[in-house]
């Protein structure tokens, strides 16, 4: 078995190992600090969750506009050079977060600061999976984007448990850690990460080619699908946080664990279920992930408490691991020679527009039914149905051979 699970990961490039130990860093910075900033403005600026969710859609616009940029970017320049420059931006920005919030500098400079990281994480992204088409011929890519959000996820597991820890101490040495721990992500970008870049594009880009998915009416509908399907996904980060602790009266550990468990999810289970789905089309995994969705956030409205919030977390973890490498890979065939960045920019643009608009509309739900949550949850669920039947419905006019799982 250990022989099996060896030889299946030699097989991929040693890059994509550094590109993935690199993400794992970056991830295990990010959450240990930015899925509590919610909790803080709502203790420490008596904002509710409508204002926060607002202010996070805003950030979240930002980050859909700059998707498209570092993408656009990615097509034009080293796209090694871009993820080391974005991650030391990155923790500058960090260290200055904490700065506020140990001086207490006020609710306008934390804005700001966050605004300005989300500038730099949107350029992270697109250019990070640009660069597993890279590493990696087309019959891999499904495998190399599963590997990445496994060690993403891995991050993701171990950051919240120590950033719930934290958290109840001082929100201000959370975002210390994060500087620190994302400045090491650049370095081992900086020092291990060496890859050739297989196209390049040369026509100038114009903020109308967004407009433009209209002549590829195969990405046109993939991205307003998985824009509706993220609506549903960003609940997680600031709408169920703020539920969770305030609402429903978890502690700030347990929501680290379930953050935790969320993470360690997919990093157990992220390439064993990309593997046993093989037979799947793509459309076909990415409608049965948006189900999965609908009931795990279903289940949180209806059965309140932490052991059932595990039930309803594990559900949407399961449903993120069907989704999310195929939504990638779906991206990485559409794009035709030369403009796999600007595809992954503007696949990012909806994937960062449905985060913004996301938390505004869980937050005004939550907000408005606060005294009944499980009609909140049930209408944001009912967006994770719409987008699984539009994928079932899509996979009748994509072409065999981009659908294919293999």
């Amino acid at each position: 078995m250990w022989n099996k699970s060896l030889a299946y990961l030699r097989q991929f490039d040693r890059n994509l190992w550094i590109l993935s130990l690199g993400w794992f860093v970056s991830a295990l910075g990010f959450a240990a600090a930015i899925p509590f900033i919610g909790i803080y403005f709502y203790a420490e600026f008596g904002m509710s969750i409508t204002e926060i969710g607002l202010f996070f859609g805003v950030l979240a616009v930002v980050r859909s506009v700059f998707q498209v940029v570092g993408g656009e970017i990615s097509d034009r320049i080293e796209r090694r050079w871009l993820l080391i420059s974005a991650q030391y931006a990155r923790a500058v920005i960090f260290a200055f977060l904490a700065a506020a919030i140990y001086w207490h500098w006020g609710f306008w400079w934390c804005a700001v600061l966050l605004g300005v990281n989300s500038i730099f994480g949107a350029i992270f992204q697109p250019v990070a999976n640009a660069m597993v088409s890279d590493i990696l011929p087309k019959g891999k890519r499904l495998e190399g984007y599963a590997i990445t959000r496994t060690a993403g996820n891995l991050g993701w597991a171990a950051g919240p448990a120590i950033g719930g820890f934290l958290a109840t101490s001082s929100y201000a040495l959370l975002f210390l850690i994060a500087a620190v721990v994302t400045l090491l992500s650049s370095f081992i970008f900086l020092i291990f990460l060496r890859v050739a870049r297989s196209d390049r594009q040369t026509d100038r880009f114009k903020l109308s080619d967004i407009l433009a998915i209209k002549d590829d009416p195969l990405l046109a509908r993939h991205v307003i699908l998985i824009f509706i399907l993220y609506l549903v996904v960003a609940q997680l980060i600031l709408p169920f946080s703020v539920y969770s602790v305030e609402m429903v009266g978890l502690s700030t550990t347990q929501l680290g664990y379930l953050f935790s468990l969320n993470g360690l999810l997919v990093v157990f289970l992220q390439i064993p279920i990309t593997r046993l789905l093989s037979k799947f089309t793509l459309t076909t995994q990415l409608a049965y992930g948006a189900f999965l969705y609908a009931i795990g956030y279903g289940m949180m409205g209806i059965l309140v408490g932490f052991e059932y919030f595990i039930m309803a977390i594990t559900t949407v973890t399961i449903g993120e691991m069907f989704m999310s490498p195929p939504s990638l890979t779906l991206t990485s065939r559409l794009a035709p020679e030369g403009r796999m960045g600007r595809y992954m920019g503007i696949s990012g643009f909806f994937v960062a527009a449905g985060g913004s608009c996301g938390p505004r509309y869980g937050g005004a739900l939550l907000d408005h039914f606060g005294d009944a949550p499980a009609t909140a949850w049930l209408l944001i669920s009912s967006l994770a149905v719409v987008s699984g039947v539009g994928y079932l419905l899509f996979r009748r006019k994509l072409p065999a051979e981009i659908d294919a799982r293999g």
